[in-house]
C-alpha cells in the first residue's frame, strides 16, 4: 500500500513535472531558432482542458494573491481572451508587434502586424485556417467554415454561388422592410418615449429573419404572437426556433465536449437542456430542407428559371442531386451529404445573424454615447434620402452613398473598436514557413498555430490614424493606447481625416482604406468572410432606417423619471446624462466578451429612440 501510495503520489508528479521542463526546454530552444521574441507561459492555450484548469485553480489563485501583472506577464498572456483585454498593449511594452508564446504544450505565435497579417493571408496554402478549432460549427456536419483543402473548395464553390448582386437587393429590401417593423416594436403611440432595453435581442431577431428571408428563402418563426409575448411552437416541437438557437449557442461547447448520447441521459438539467436544444434545432433544419425541396419540385413543373432560387438552401439542395454518370471527375466532387447541407445552413444561421446582429447593437449604443456625431450622421442621411419614404429607397443609388457616408464610417470604426471575434486562427502548413518580420526572414516550424489578434491590430498605432486622446474622467480603457484616440470610438478617422474630426463634417468621399492586414474583421485571403457584402448591406440599411427619421439616447431612469427630467435645467440634465454614459462605458469596458462572438453579456445597456428633434439631452 505503502508503495503505491508513493507511486501515486510522489514519482507521478516528479514525472510529470519533468516531462513537461524537457518539453518546455525543447521548446524554447525552437522559438530562439526562429529569431522572435517569445514569453514563457505555463500553459499552452490550444490545450482546453488544462488551460481552462490552470485558469482556474493556479492563475485564479495567484491573481488573487500577487499584485496585477504587467501586460508582458505569463499571467496576462496565459489565456486565449488577452487580445480583447489588453489590446495592443502586450506588443508596445515588448517592442515588437509579433511574439511566441512558449507552454511545454506548445509555442503559438501572435502578431498585432500588418505586414505579417497580409503575408498569411495571402499565402493560404501556406498558412491555412486551423480548422481543427471549429468543432462548434461542425455539430451537424462539415461546411465551409470548419473544412479545408479539397473539401473547403467543394463547400466554397456551393455556397459562394448564393452570394449573388440579386441576393444583395434582397438583403437590401428586406432589411429596410424588418427595420421598419422592429422600429414600430420599439415606439409607442408613435412617439419613442418608450425605454428599450432589448435592442441586442432585437437586433439579433432581425438580423435572424433577415438571414431566413434573404439567405435560406424563408420565414424565421421568431415563436411569438405580433404584439405580444406568447411562446407559438410549432407541431412536434418543445422549443421555438429562436429558443433552441440561443440556448444552442450559450452552450455550444458542452455539445462539442461531451458525448451526446451522456447529454441526453444526463442527470444534470443543463445538460439535458443542451441535449433538447441540440436535437430542437436540429428538427428545424431538417423541416427548413423538406419545405425547400417540396418547393422547388413544384416549381421546376412551373418554371425553368433556375435564377428563382438562388438562395443558400437551393444552391446546396442543387449540389446534392445525384451527379451524371457521364460528367468529368471534377464536377463529381462537387457533391454535397445531408450532413454537408445541414452542416452549412447551421454555419450561415450563426455566422450570418450574430456578427451583423452585434454590430447594430454596439452602432446604436455608441451612437447614443456621441450625440454630436449622431447628429452629423442624420444630416447625411437626410441629403442621402431627401425626405423620400423608405419604401422609395433605390438599392442602385442610395447604397451606393451610404458605402461612402459618415455612417459606413460609424460601422468600420465600431468593427475596428469591437471586432466580430478576438483572434483568427491559423497554422503554418505540413513543412516549414518563412515570414519576413520587420525586414528579417524568420522560419517556424511546420503546423506551428498562428493567431492573428484582430482587436490587438485594430488598436495598432502603426498602422492607424490617430490624434491625442480625449480626457475623458473614466476612459474606456484607462491603461491602453494613452497617447493616442484608438481606444476611443472616432469614425472621422476613416474619412478624409480633417484637421479636426471632432468639428469638421465628413466629406463624402470614399472611405480611408488601412494598410492591408491591418483591418479584419471579415478576415482576409481566399478564407475571407463569404458573407461580408451581405452583412454590410444589412447593417448599413438597419441603421439608415433608423436613424433617418428617430435619434437614439441613453435611458436615464434610474436617476430621474420623465416628470423630473422634463423640469430640469441644462446643468442638471447633464448631470443625470453623465451618469448613465458612465455606466454604459463601464458595461463596454467589462461586460463584453466572447463565446463564438464578442457580445454584451449578463447586462443591458437601456436607449430610447425619439422622433428627430424631440431630444431630451442634445442641447448639453
Amino acid at each position: 500500500m505503502f508503495a503505491l501510495f508513493t507511486w501515486m503520489f510522489i514519482v507521478l508528479p516528479i514525472v510529470f513535472i519533468l516531462n513537461n521542463l524537457i518539453s518546455l526546454a525543447k521548446n524554447i530552444c525552437i522559438a530562439r531558432a526562429t529569431g522572435t521574441p517569445y514569453v514563457i507561459v505555463p500553459v499552452y492555450a490550444y490545450n482546453r482542458i488544462n488551460s481552462i484548469l490552470f485558469g482556474r485553480t493556479i492563475s485564479r489563485l495567484c491573481n488573487a494573491i500577487l499584485c496585477e501583472p504587467s501586460t508582458t506577464s505569463w499571467r496576462s498572456l496565459v489565456g486565449s481572451a488577452w487580445p480583447w483585454k489588453l489590446r495592443h498593449a502586450p506588443f508596445a511594452d515588448l517592442g515588437t508587434d509579433t511574439f511566441l508564446t512558449v507552454a511545454p504544450g506548445g509555442i503559438i505565435l501572435y502578431t498585432a502586424d500588418a505586414d505579417v497579417i497580409a503575408q498569411i493571408n495571402a499565402r493560404g496554402n501556406d498558412f491555412p485556417k486551423a480548422t481543427h478549432l471549429y468543432k462548434h460549427v461542425d455539430i451537424y456536419g462539415k461546411n465551409v467554415v470548419s473544412s479545408g483543402g479539397a473539401t473547403w473548395r467543394r463547400h466554397r464553390s456551393v455556397t459562394g454561388a448564393a452570394f449573388t448582386e440579386k441576393n444583395n437587393q434582397l438583403v437590401w429590401k428586406e432589411t429596410l422592410d424588418i427595420t421598419q417593423a422592429m422600429l414600430n416594436s420599439w415606439l409607442r403611440s408613435g412617439n419613442g418615449e418608450k425605454t428599450v432595453r432589448s435592442v441586442a435581442d432585437d437586433a439579433m431577431r432581425l438580423s435572424l429573419e433577415v438571414i431566413g428571408r434573404a439567405g435560406l428563402g424563408q420565414m424565421m418563426d421568431q415563436g411569438t404572437g405580433k404584439g405580444d409575448n406568447k411562446r407559438l411552437l410549432p407541431p412536434s416541437h418543445n422549443l421555438t426556433f429562436t429558443e433552441a438557437l440561443r440556448f444552442l449557442l450559450a452552450h455550444i461547447f458542452y455539445v462539442i465536449a461531451v458525448p451526446i448520447w451522456f447529454l441526453k441521459n444526463s442527470p444534470f438539467k443543463n445538460l439535458t437542456q443542451c441535449y433538447e436544444a441540440y436535437v430542437e434545432f436540429g428538427k428545424y433544419l431538417e423541416e427548413m430542407v423538406a419545405a425547400k425541396k417540396a418547393t422547388t419540385k413544384s416549381k421546376a413543373t412551373e418554371s425553368s428559371d433556375e435564377s428563382l432560387d438562388m438562395d443558400l438552401i437551393s444552391q446546396l439542395l442543387k449540389a446534392q442531386k445525384p451527379s451524371d454518370p457521364s460528367s468529368s471527375d471534377s464536377d463529381q466532387t462537387i457533391s454535397l451529404s445531408e450532413s454537408d447541407v445541414m452542416g452549412n445552413l447551421f454555419m450561415f444561421i450563426i455566422a450570418g445573424h450574430e456578427t451583423s446582429a452585434n454590430s447594430i447593437h454596439f452602432s446604436i449604443i455608441l451612437l447614443a454615447l456621441h450625440p454630436p456625431l449622431q447628429r452629423k450622421v442624420q444630416h447625411e442621411l437626410s441629403a442621402i434620402f431627401q425626405g423620400r419614404p423608405v419604401s422609395a429607397w433605390s438599392y442602385d443609388v442610395d447604397l451606393k452613398q451610404l458605402f461612402n457616408s459618415l455612417l459606413a464610417a460609424v460601422l468600420n470604426e465600431e468593427l475596428r473598436l469591437i471586432g466580430p471575434v478576438i483572434a483568427i486562427p491559423k497554422m503554418v502548413s505540413s513543412t516549414p514557413q518563412r515570414l519576413s518580420i520587420n525586414g528579417r526572414d524568420c522560419i517556424f516550424p511546420a503546423e506551428t498555430m498562428i493567431r492573428l489578434c484582430v482587436s490587438s491590430v485594430h488598436h495598432n498605432p502603426n498602422f492607424w490614424p490617430a490624434y491625442p486622446p480625449k480626457a475623458y474622467p473614466d476612459p474606456l480603457f484607462p491603461l491602453r493606447n494613452r497617447e493616442n484616440d484608438l481606444e476611443e470610438f472616432r469614425p472621422e478617422r476613416w474619412t478624409k481625416y480633417p484637421a479636426n474630426p471632432l468639428t469638421e463634417p465628413a466629406t463624402g468621399t470614399p472611405l480611408y482604406v488601412p494598410p492591408k492586414g491591418a483591418f479584419i474583421p471579415f478576415s482576409d485571403g481566399q478564407r475571407a468572410c463569404l458573407g461580408k457584402r451581405f452583412a454590410q448591406i444589412e447593417i448599413l440599411a438597419a441603421l439608415a432606417v433608423i436613424f433617418s427619421e428617430y435619434s437614439v439616447e441613453l435611458e436615464v431612469d434610474e436617476w430621474a423619471s420623465d416628470k423630473v427630467v422634463a423640469g430640469m435645467g441644462k446643468r442638471e440634465k447633464k448631470v443625470v446624462w453623465e451618469m448613465a454614459e458612465k455606466k454604459a462605458r463601464t458595461l463596454l469596458r467589462d461586460k463584453v466578451s466572447s463565446i463564438i462572438t464578442l457580445q454584451l453579456r449578463g447586462a443591458q445597456i437601456p436607449v430610447r429612440f425619439v422622433k428627430r428633434g424631440s431630444e431630451k439631452f442634445w442641447d448639453l
